[in-house]
């Protein structure tokens, strides 16, 4: 027994460099067995050195995957072996568009799985935007290019088939065991010989449960602060819609206020009926109406063919100013150098006329129309008038402008 016990001790105790390091070896079998890696991230918190092992392994699978079989193809059963390679199962056939999105949904669950930020951010970022199989491949291998280092791969491998034992409760193979001094302290090295341990037994693996609270991403402080900023809306909105509902429910159901009499207000009296023999009451003289306005001139004349008067700013009434527009037509073919006009004011109750200065305007030869504009004070009438007369080269006069247009009375 105490041979035994010392011969344990000191195979526990001998030096890393006096062991032999077992040969890497991953045989078919190992590929086969393994875990999913969905339920791999779900119990374990990744390095970001394993995470880019992952990562590798992935983008390896893909390539052959695609000189091998048909493209583009579907991703199934993609697990991590024993030995710590991902595995990729592509059968079928998927449009480009389905395919990479698996294939980016697979690196992103690997990346939001991995402890350090950094590699998680690097991955993100190449992945946004990748719509090309090959750009993707090439985007993502630089990005985890700082975190792959190829003298520690095997030490990771063997980090990573110790999670995969964990995860399944299988025993690790010895032949996946590295005799590195570095790989004691997380999975002790037993060699073969007499041992107090029965038969069958292997040493207690940890558990790699999540330690580490991951930080929030960018897109989950976002949502945050806009579930809050909907929050607050909703808080300083909440009495205003509240009055608003109550209001309407309040005018459905209590369409009456009780409060007010229900009843008819009375109203003035109607007139008293004139008696029998009483006269009727005498109607108000309202006055006549104004005779026409006689300008004295006809409408067209030698070159003059037409002559118009309109309001330029508005209605136009008695006693303020107005602004009157005189258009003048004339016959192109006939030579004018200059047209005069005035302005003239008539009153159709009394019969006076009230001129205006003359306006000349110089006529560019061949034009058809020229015209100006007056501004001139209105006397106050019951009715008026207002017509423009022409003096050269011919005398013609426009169409009264009545002032009010209508219901005129002397």
């Amino acid at each position: 027994m105490i041979e035994a016990v010392t011969g344990l001790l000191a195979r526990r105790t001998e030096p890393a460099d006096a062991r032999s390091d077992p040969p890497e070896h991953i045989d078919h079998d190992a590929r086969v067995r393994g875990v999913a890696v969905g339920r791999l991230l779900a119990v374990a918190a990744l390095t970001p050195e394993q995470a880019a092992l992952l990562v590798a392994d992935a983008l390896h699978e893909l390539e052959l995957a695609r000189g091998e079989g048909p493209y583009p193809f579907r991703l199934r059963n993609v697990t991590v072996s024993d030995a710590g390679h991902l595995t990729i199962e592509c059968a079928g056939s998927a449009s480009r568009r389905d395919m990479n999105e698996a294939v980016v949904e697979l690196l992103r669950s690997i990346a939001t799985n991995c402890r350090g930020s950094a590699l998680a951010d690097r991955l993100h970022e190449s992945l946004a935007e990748t719509t090309d199989l090959d750009a993707l491949v090439h985007r993502v291998r630089q990005a985890i290019a700082p975190d792959v280092d190829p003298a520690e791969e095997r030490r990771k491998r063997c980090q990573l088939a110790g999670l995969v034992a964990a995860t399944t409760g299988r025993p690790r193979p010895d032949t996946e065991v590295v005799g590195e001094r570095t790989d004691v302290r997380d999975w002790p090295y037993v060699a073969a010989g007499s041992t107090l341990a029965p038969s069958g037994w292997f040493p207690p693996v940890r558990n790699p449960w999540h330690r580490k609270r991951r930080r929030p991403s960018r897109r989950q402080g976002a949502l945050g602060l806009i579930a809050i900023l909907i929050l607050v809306a909703a808080a300083w909105m909440a009495p205003r819609v509240w009055s608003e509902l109550r209001r309407g429910w309040d005018a459905v159901l209590n369409p009456v206020n009780p409060s007010e009499q229900n009843q008819i207000r009375a109203v003035s009296p109607p007139p008293p009926e004139p008696q029998a023999d009483q006269p009727p009451p005498a109607t108000i003289d309202v006055g006549r109406p104004p005779p026409p306005v006689d300008i004295g001139a006809p409408g067209s004349a030698g070159p003059i063919t037409l002559v118009t008067v309109t309001r330029a700013n508005g209605e136009c009434l008695p006693g303020q100013a107005c602004s009157i527009r005189v258009d003048i037509r004339l016959d192109p073919a006939a030579a004018v150098g200059a047209v005069t006009w005035r302005v003239n004011v008539y009153d159709r109750c009394s019969g006076e006329v009230r001129p205006t200065s003359d306006v000349t305007l110089p006529v560019q030869p061949g034009s058809q129309q020229v015209y100006g504009i007056v501004r001139t004070d209105l006397p106050p009438g019951a009715a008026l008038a207002v017509a423009a007369v022409t003096s050269a080269p011919a005398t013609a006069a426009s169409e009264p402008l009545l002032v009010p247009a209508e219901n005129a009375r002397c």
